[in-house]
């Protein structure tokens, strides 16, 4: 008992140690050097508008699509947004810019940045120029890639005052990849809950092994 005792209150601790707060990108931070392409769909993603690890560092996220980025684009004038006037699309595997292309977002711990991390909240909106046909998906996976659930929602809302919302609010989402199916949704107003850092096995382990050690002691102590 007092073994198990002491696992869960040293499993907690490390989990606190590695939460940061709760996190918005709205996309006109324009991090690292990041400029907007112009809203062409089928146009080469520019370098300057590749997207990956620049938000890594100060938020914790990565963004990834079949190009091994997604694109930074300016949605234009006239084209409402949560927030004018950059959104999110994805890549084909060529580099050009695709709407239905998949974007996955991942999560790690920003002060250690190759240390996966989790959160218990996530949410991202679609653009507010509404099509009228077509939906936008999204899944969420665990730290082993595990499916935690999926959900979707139609580009038919209100034309500039919202947009379609994809929304997860369970523990232990590690990465969400979102998408489209009418060629036209960007995506925007990223938010998503305070990021846990999970230990690497090996971090597990050695913990493990260092409990096994004081539950000894704690035996002879009592013995």
């Amino acid at each position: 008992m007092k073994l198990h005792a002491i696992a869960t209150a040293t499993l907690a601790i490390t989990l606190a140690a590695g939460s940061h707060a709760g996190t918005l990108i709205t996309f006109e931070e324009v991090p690292m050097g990041l400029a907007a392409m112009s809203n062409s769909p089928g146009a080469p993603v520019p370098s300057a508008s590749q997207l990956t690890d620049q938000y890594l560092s100060s938020d914790g996220v990565e963004f990834t699509s079949l190009a091994g980025y997604a694109a930074l684009v300016n949605h234009g004038a006239g084209n409402p947004t949560a927030s004018v006037p950059n959104i999110i699309g994805g890549t084909t595997v060529s580099g050009t810019l695709n709407y239905n292309a998949p974007i996955t977002i991942s999560f790690f711990d920003p002060s250690h940045t190759s240390v996966m991390a989790v959160t218990d909240a996530f949410k991202i909106q679609g653009d507010w120029y509404g099509l009228g046909t077509g939906s936008v998906y999204a899944t969420a996976y665990g730290i082993t890639g595990n499916v935690l659930g999926a959900t979707s929602d139609t580009d038919d809302k209100p034309f500039g005052v919202a947009g379609p919302v994809l929304q997860f609010n369970f523990a232990g989402i590690h990465s969400v990849v979102i998408s489209g199916d009418n060629g036209t949704v960007g995506f925007d107003q990223l938010e998503y809950g305070a990021l846990t850092a999970v230990p690497e096995p090996a971090t597990y382990a050695l913990m493990l092994g260092g409990l096994t050690i004081v539950g000894a002691l704690v035996r002879r102590r009592t013995a």
